[in-house]
């Protein structure tokens, strides 16, 4: 009863600071997503104001870090395949790029797993875990993203690289990592574990060379930044990191100013004036070098 309080509660005051608007995507039923959906689409013909029209809808939603899985009968994680309850760094953009593209729900959950996954095969192994060699590249090459950062940067544009170990990550793996489970005897959630990780093992590891804007230029460069970018955080190579991208965002332009639009972790998704928000970044230990950034395209 407690914690059901405390829900009811939240969403209250989560209302209260949003003011009367209208509701948001974790606030409606599967039929009325897709009902809102095709008005959206419908008022907002080109794709640059959709994404903010969409993305507007997930205002709100509760953080939860890796919400998504492969159904309730995958192999490793059996959180749902499409939820639009909560949201992480990745899954609200992947959301928000499925619905901008697509009108018809059935559709655009259609585009969602295409974006989620190399070759839209539906598994854990070929999920894009890796911004750097799976989630950018493969999007790029499914044509649903255009990285567009030399065309902001031009000549002063930077080169990160670093080389991606997919069998490490995958051998840090611990039972918390595996999704869905609960009812599992310990042995056999050990065998799947090992299972999980054997199929890591066999991954080589790849060389990821991503672009950016370097941070000192971005104050000078966001007016020249579109409406609706997507801003991948790029960081300096640290040898303790699997990554180099630690976080996505948005950047909205909105009431004559920019917005970084993006789940915050810990709390929910939320609009930030974007020099703010990466004036945060300034004194990082793990250091902040720049930001590449794509446009995203409707095929």
């Amino acid at each position: 009863m407690k914690t059901a309080l405390c829900a009811i509660l939240a969403l209250a005051l989560a209302g209260e600071a949003r003011g009367a608007g209208p509701k948001r995507f974790f606030e409606m039923s599967r039929p009325e997503i897709a009902g809102v959906l095709r008005d959206l689409h419908d008022a907002n013909p080109e794709l640059a104001d959709r994404i903010v029209a969409v993305s507007e809808r997930f205002l709100g939603t509760p953080y939860r870090l890796g919400p998504l899985g492969e159904g309730s009968s995958a192999d490793f994680d059996r959180d749902p395949l499409f939820s639009f309850n909560e949201a992480d760094c990745t899954t609200f953009i992947e959301q928000v790029m499925a619905l901008s593209i697509k009108r018809r729900l059935p559709d655009a959950l259609d585009a969602l797993t295409a974006i989620r996954y190399q070759g839209g095969r539906v598994g854990y192994l070929t999920r894009n875990h890796f911004p750097e060699v799976d989630w950018i590249p493969n999007n790029k090459a499914a044509g649903f993203l255009e990285d567009i950062t030399r065309e902001i940067a031009g000549e002063k544009t930077g080169e990160a690289g670093k080389i991606i170990s997919k069998r490490r990550w995958y051998d840090s793996k611990t039972i918390d990592d595996l999704a869905g489970f609960s009812g599992l005897a310990p042995k056999e959630k050990e065998s799947r574990l090992k299972r999980l990780r054997a199929a890591g093992a066999e991954l080589k590891d790849e060389t990821a060379a991503v672009p950016y804007l370097p941070m000192d230029l971005f104050p000078a460069a966001l007016e020249k930044i579109p409406s609706g970018t997507i801003a991948n955080l790029v960081r300096e190579d640290a040898a303790d990191k699997p990554v180099l991208i630690s976080h996505q965002v948005l950047l909205i332009r909105k009431d004559g100013g920019v917005v970084a639009r993006h789940a915050a972790s810990g709390g929910q998704v939320e609009d930030v004036p974007a020099l703010e928000y990466f004036y945060r970044y300034y004194n990082s230990k793990w250091r902040l070098i720049g930001l590449n950034l794509n446009r995203i395209r409707s095929k």
